[in-house]
């Protein structure tokens, strides 16, 4: 066997390794891809179980959300601060979700399964309250998201 053919079979051996490489890297890379996910959707679905067992747990905080949204002014300060940061809570975790939708991977069903949330909590005397008074602390891109789906329900009463 001449030196050109031992080359040539070396060069041979060398290419199937890289392509062997490149297609563990891509196996390597789309598990990855897959495990970043499902943590996002962790996070973001543990954020707002946080909250809903807040609410499962005390009775008191789940009175003032039900009053707050219903009708805020029967608050008393204390109750309106309170009624303030758990929406404050619950919208930066809808804002967790909607983030990861659209940076971290999480499909758009994800984030359409919360809209019927946001729309409860937004479309509402409290959430109002809370939209006019606070929106500036969100995102840009958030804060159009939240005036789409309030802005939807106003739109489908006026007709």
């Amino acid at each position: 066997m001449s030196w050109d053919a031992l080359g040539a079979i070396g060069e041979i051996i060398g290419a199937l390794a890289v392509f062997l490489t490149l297609g563990y890297l891509a196996v390597q890379i789309r598990q990855n891809t897959k495990a970043v996910r499902a943590s996002a959707l962790d996070s973001s679905v543990n954020a707002v179980n946080a909250v809903r067992v807040v609410m499962f747990d005390n009775e008191e905080v789940t009175a003032i959300y039900q009053k707050g949204l219903e009708n805020l002014d029967e608050l008393n300060d204390i109750e309106k601060t309170r009624f303030r940061l758990l929406v404050h809570t619950i919208l930066w975790a809808i804002w967790n979700i909607y983030a990861q939708t659209q940076h971290g991977g999480l499909s758009t069903s994800t984030w359409a399964a919360q809209l019927p949330l946001l729309d409860r909590i937004m479309n509402s005397h409290g959430g109002a309250w809370f939209w006019d008074n606070y929106q500036m602390e969100f995102d840009e891109e958030f804060r159009h998201e939240v005036d789409k789906v309030m802005g939807a329900k106003a739109s489908s009463v006026k007709q």
